[in-house]
């Protein structure tokens, strides 16, 4: 999420570290860096903080390795891992310092005590193994080897370099050539190795915020650099402080944040409260006119673990936002006469047949009809506590469907209730499947997206190291993992990655209005945004067609929620629409109607 208000410490004895973090965290304030190194036989401290929302964390200073390690191991049983490590030899001592979040997310590792071998070969072996280095701590043991402490994350993203070892002159020539082919410095630190200065540091080569970076900042004259920097609106995002000789020097990189300029965009002033009220990294929108995009929009991060920052050009998860993708894939091949409303799904000679299951279709089953599954009134398998699409993790898409036919008997008659159920919009994917004759995705791509120009939306996968190129990364929060849940054979109903452009351009094909041309007839549009009788719509709840929510007002839209992620695709009745997503969401809080309710004031202002 976007920082706007922030404090940074150094030179803080452990008393000291600890009155700051005590009258900190009473404010409000968030440790996000925790450095400790030597000054004068002393252990010392430098921090930074910021006013942000976000997981449950916790953080210590000058422990111990057995102390650390007992507290990695503790603290990992309550869902924590560690986000900050900075271990130093001060008077001494070996002394660890750390910042843990509570989160269910990425697959991490952690090591210390390693020597620069058995470092070098865990790096070959963890960054093979599609892990990425988070943070880096080489330091000095009692007898004064070198050793280092790592934390590791699995998950796919934009190609980065790590160094260590580095002298002064190294580490400035390998800065300006990873500068020179486009990378960032994520993490610099700097470390002493007997009587001299080694640098170690982490680039990425993704999207971030306009940054300066500077090494070997002595501890004299640290505060006017600072006091210079700060001046030029610019925040400190990483910290590092080492002995440096008799003294101590810093590496420090700075960030500005141009999106939180209300003057040159006005939106930011309501986009940024949202972020830092709900802990969302990053937000996309897009607004549109008539058929035609008129602006875009892009705030915060897309990994806030390395700063990438969030563009228009950035997919991301677009959860139930697919079930308008999918309905109108079912009724292109109903206009091709390949597919009727009245089709038994269930069934020999339906269009599923018997192909799932493993016991006798009752006689609701075999009742469900292919409208029933459109418009969310086949009798059961709603999106409750026992949504089948978040259960049997384990199961494949296929073994899923037969499982659930097997064990979620329907609750009542098919026609009769509304009942909002991903599984059949699930069951769609399969149907659009079979009459296609091509895989899903394959057959959404070719005849609903790709003609359209929303060729870039992809269907997302399940973990971390199946992101996509330029996908955003999920935050959990409140213990929800975003890479716990099976977004892989979520297809139809929950599956997709996009843009709010490419959700636009979809949008404009189903749209009713002249320009562009729509994909869809203008009865077979009709019919799909208007409410079914099921649940009609009445002045104060909306009504559902198939695969959209409707209103008296004339509005269609479609929001979806998952673990980590938001998104909202609305069009009202006077030429506008919009679409916007983000890479944090919290099922069943009031997240959502906040989104929803943002992006109507982001529109009317802008």
């Amino acid at each position: 999420m976007i920082v706007t208000d922030w404090q940074a410490r150094h030179g803080l004895s452990a008393t000291d570290h600890q009155a700051a973090f005590d009258r900190l965290t009473g404010r409000g304030y968030r440790l996000l860096r925790l450095t400790g190194y030597e000054l004068a036989d002393e252990a010392r401290y430098a921090s930074i903080w910021a006013v942000q929302g976000g997981n449950a964390w916790q953080a210590r200073h000058g422990l111990p390795a057995a102390d650390y390690q007992a507290a990695v191991t503790a603290l990992a049983r309550d869902g924590y891992r560690p986000v900050d490590l900075s271990v130093c030899r001060a008077g001494g001592r070996v002394l660890f310092s750390a910042v843990w979040e509570q989160e269910e997310g990425l697959e991490w590792i952690a090591r210390h005590g390693l020597t620069g071998a058995q470092y070098q070969t865990l790096f070959d072996e963890l960054s093979a193994d599609g892990f990425r280095l988070r943070c880096l701590s080489p330091y000095e043991d009692e007898a004064g080897a070198e050793r280092f402490a790592c934390v590791w994350d699995r998950y796919a993203g934009p190609p980065w370099q790590a160094r260590h070892g580095l002298t002064a002159a190294e580490y400035q020539r390998e800065f300006d050539r990873w500068k020179e082919h486009g990378y960032r410095p994520v993490r610099v630190v700097g470390h002493p190795v007997g009587h001299e200065v080694r640098y170690a540091a982490i680039w990425e080569q993704s999207a971030g915020h306009p940054w300066r970076a500077e090494h070997g900042v002595a501890h004299a004259d640290y505060q006017a650099h600072f006091d210079a920097l700060a001046a030029e609106g610019l925040r400190l995002v990483e910290l590092s402080g080492y002995r440096a000789g008799g003294s101590a020097a810093y590496t420090t990189v700075w960030e500005a944040t141009p999106e939180t300029d209300t003057a040159a965009d006005p939106a930011a002033a309501l986009v940024v409260p949202f972020l830092q009220k709900w802990a969302v990294p990053g937000l996309s929108f897009a607004l549109a006119r008539g058929g035609a995009i008129r602006t875009t929009r892009a705030y915060g991060y897309a990994n806030r673990i390395t700063r990438e920052i969030a563009t228009t050009a950035h997919r991301f998860r677009v959860a139930s936002v697919a079930k308008p993708i999918t309905s109108t894939a079912v009724h292109l091949l109903i206009e091709q006469g390949r597919l009727a409303l009245t089709d038994p799904v269930f069934g020999p000679g339906a269009l599923l047949g018997t192909r799932y299951g493993t016991r006798p279709y009752s006689g609701r089953l075999q009742s469900v009809r292919l409208q029933h599954l459109l418009e969310h009134s086949a009798g059961g398998w709603t999106n409750d506590g026992e949504d089948p699409m978040f259960q049997q993790l384990f199961l494949d898409r296929e073994a899923l469907i037969t499982w659930t036919l097997d064990n979620r008997p329907l609750d009542a008659d098919p026609g009769t209730t509304y009942g909002y159920s991903n599984f059949g919009y699930c069951l769609l994917g399969r149907i659009v499947e079979r009459a296609g004759g091509l895989p899903y995705g394959e057959f959404v791509h070719r005849h609903v997206l790709d003609p359209v120009g929303a060729s870039q939306a992809v269907l997302a996968g399940a973990t971390a190291e199946e992101r996509h190129e330029r996908e955003a990364m999920y935050t959990g929060t409140d213990l929800a993992a975003p890479y716990g849940i099976r977004v892989d054979r979520m297809d139809a109903h929950g599956g997709w990655a996009a843009t709010p452009v490419d959700l636009l351009r979809f949008l404009f094909a189903v749209d009713g209005l002249p320009s562009p041309a729509d994909i869809l007839q203008p009865a077979s549009r009709t019919a799909m945004t208007t409410a079914s009788a099921v649940r009609p719509v009445t002045p104060t709840a909306p009504g559902y067609a198939r695969g959209w929510a409707v209103n008296s007002a004339g509005t269609i839209w479609h929001d979806g929620t998952l673990p980590g992620s938001q998104a909202i695709l609305v069009r009202p009745d006077d030429g506008r629409a919009w679409a916007a997503v983000c890479n944090a969401g919290r099922p069943n809080s009031a997240l959502g109607g906040e989104f929803d309710a943002l992006l109507w004031q982001v529109q009317d202002l802008l």
